[in-house]
């Protein structure tokens, strides 16, 4: 009996914690911009941006390259490092596609070897 009155406050606390939880609508907006606003500032940004010589865009670009590197942690430069994907080269590409496949009989040989024996029990 008691076990059973424990589990159902148990239970009735997490339910009522939840709710409570859930309503919480005091999570403010990352910036106080309204919608109309942020659509007004990205084409503001646009046209300032198509008024810009190719010398200037790219001068902006270089230096927005190097605030994020500035930012950067030690962490996300590690990380960045581990995901630079490089393509293999032609010369890869062609020993990989020398390599000759097994035959049915290979592979049925390399699976029967790496199989454990059942012991029967």
């Amino acid at each position: 009996m008691n076990k059973l009155l424990v589990t159902l406050f148990a239970g009735a606390f997490a339910l009522i914690s939840t709710a409570v939880f859930a309503d919480d609508s005091s999570l403010m907006p990352l910036s106080k911009m309204d919608t109309e606003q942020a659509k007004q500032a990205r084409a503001d940004a646009k046209a300032k941006w198509d008024k810009m010589t190719p010398q200037e865009q790219a001068a902006a670009k270089k230096a927005a390259r190097a605030k994020r590197l500035q930012d950067a942690n030690a962490i996300d430069m590690i990380a960045n490092e581990n995901m630079q994907y490089t393509p293999p080269t032609k010369a890869e590409q062609a020993a990989s596609k020398a390599v000759a496949k097994p035959t049915k009989e290979q592979r049925a040989k390399d699976t029967a070897s790496q199989t454990k024996p059942t012991t029967g029990q």
